[in-house]
């Protein structure tokens, strides 16, 4: 076993040189047989280890026990050790089942631990027994190839590196490598209920596959999980390149509808998931009905859709675009602010990303670029948002027109019209920023002094 612990570490990259190592321990013989592992191999590698025991308290004395066990190991090898004792109660006033509730809470406590002590990795003890159940299951409740590459050997989150070197050993060597290292591990009695769905998959249903269909089952299922993880990544990158070619400016995480549904169904439905992942945060994953429900509002050509998502999301679809909101990041529906340009030289506005440059010369280039006669314009220059009532005097119009009008004309989709940058002067707007100037204060042959305003997006340091 340890031979085989070793060329994982290798394999996948675990441990770096030199990391402080997280090591989540139950007492039970998956833990015990990595804690007992790893720290044999530890001068190897070159990293140093501290053990996490989480008492949730749910089985009484038993659990207590358990504390105890752990923290006598832990001092046999002379290893530091964090327990975390969870308050009465805790567990029955999360939402969700207790089993839930308790990984979650492990998983939360063991991440403080690793950010306070300047941990890099946490260890946990998945086997190879555990990836076919997780498998078995997930295809039980429908999944897709993501949900059934199962358990990834090496994931990355929150800064933190997850990792399981016994994730290709089977149970029975691990119990094996316990009675040959004289250890002897506590025995969860609640595993060996049928209570929980997994542990009816791992008393039940797997043995019986087994007997009757696949002896080698637990194997397959493992190895169909590695094949499907390899694809799944493969997938992952592809649909990165599509959301960088079609990926548009503005708040949220939002990309062009067209492109994306021009795409297989497979990496289209990728693409909407991994914007959504990125909107949401680290952990988050859009299911297959919501992500269908996006993927139906991307075909409509008119008018505009928004999708209350899971977890707080929000997805806006209108005029070719698609974009995702995360729970605190929608715009906000009008902005009193104004950010004030100085007269010449260069105006960083990093509120808005935006660099405004005025000099005494030039001629526009492009559509961020515009002069003005200095003569007409009736006041300072500054720029703000949007507010009731505003009005411009377009270029190639007679009149004025609404600024609302103007921006439904120029198809800017609703969720983003509170945000168009305006340049103004005195009370008078004279450009809408890369959409349509006042014609009522642009420069012309006979203006003596020209303004000339230049809009960059800004630079920031890296």
């Amino acid at each position: 076993m340890l031979e085989q612990v070793r060329r994982d570490i290798r394999r996948y990259d675990m441990l770096p040189a030199g990391a402080l190592v997280v090591v989540a321990v139950s007492g039970g013989p998956d833990s015990t047989a990595l804690l007992h592992a790893l720290h044999t191999l530890s001068g190897e590698f070159n990293v140093r280890l501290h053990v996490f025991h989480m008492d949730h308290g749910i089985r009484g004395e038993s659990s207590r026990e358990d504390a105890r066990w752990v923290r006598a190991l832990a001092e046999r090898l002379g290893l530091p050790i964090t327990v975390a004792e969870v308050s009465p109660g805790t567990l029955q006033a999360m939402p969700g089942s207790l089993e839930a509730n308790a990984r979650t809470l492990r998983y939360q406590e063991a991440a403080a631990l690793a950010r306070r002590i300047g941990a890099r990795c946490i260890a946990l003890g998945h086997n190879r027994n555990d990836q076919a159940e997780t498998v078995l299951m997930r295809l039980l409740r429908g999944a897709g190839s993501r949900g059934l590459a199962g358990i990834p050997p090496v994931r990355e989150e929150g800064g933190l590196r997850y990792v399981r070197p016994l994730l290709g050993i089977g149970r029975a060597e691990i119990e094996a490598y316990c009675r040959e290292a004289a250890l002897s591990p506590r025995v969860d009695e609640s595993n060996l209920t049928p209570v929980y769905l997994r542990n009816r998959i791992r008393l039940q249903l797997l043995p019986m596959l087994e007997r009757e269909y696949n002896p080698a089952l637990v194997a397959d299922l493992a190895q169909t999980a590695a094949v499907l993880r390899d694809e799944d990544a493969l997938l992952d990158q592809m649909a990165a390149q599509v959301l960088k070619r079609c990926r548009t400016e503005g708040p949220g995480v939002g990309f062009q509808s067209g492109p994306v549904l021009a795409e297989p169904i497979a990496l289209a439905r990728r693409v909407v998931r991994l914007a959504a992942r990125e909107a949401a945060g680290d952990g988050y994953d859009l299911g297959f009905t919501a992500v269908t429900q996006v993927l139906d509002a991307m075909k409509c050509q008119t008018g505009s859709r928004t999708l209350d998502l899971p977890g707080g999301l929000r997805a806006v679809v209108e005029y070719g675009t698609c974009r995702f909101f995360g729970p605190a990041g929608e715009p906000p529906s009008a902005c009193t602010a104004v950010w004030p340009v100085a007269a010449a030289g260069v105006t960083e506005l990093p509120e808005l990303g935006l660099q405004v440059e005025v000099a005494r010369s030039g001629l526009p280039q492009g559509p961020w670029e515009a002069a003005f006669d200095a003569d007409r314009l009736p006041g300072a220059l500054s720029v703000r948002f949007r507010r009731p009532g505003d009005r411009i005097y377009p270029t190639g119009m007679t009149g004025s027109k609404k600024l609302q009008d103007l921006l439904v004309d120029a198809k800017v989709p609703r969720r983003l019209r509170d945000r168009v940058p305006l340049l103004t002067s005195g009370e008078e707007i004279i450009w809408v920023i890369g959409h349509r100037l006042d014609r009522r204060f642009l420069a012309d042959p006979t203006s003596r002094n020209i303004l000339m305003v230049r809009v960059k997006g800004l630079v920031r340091d890296s």
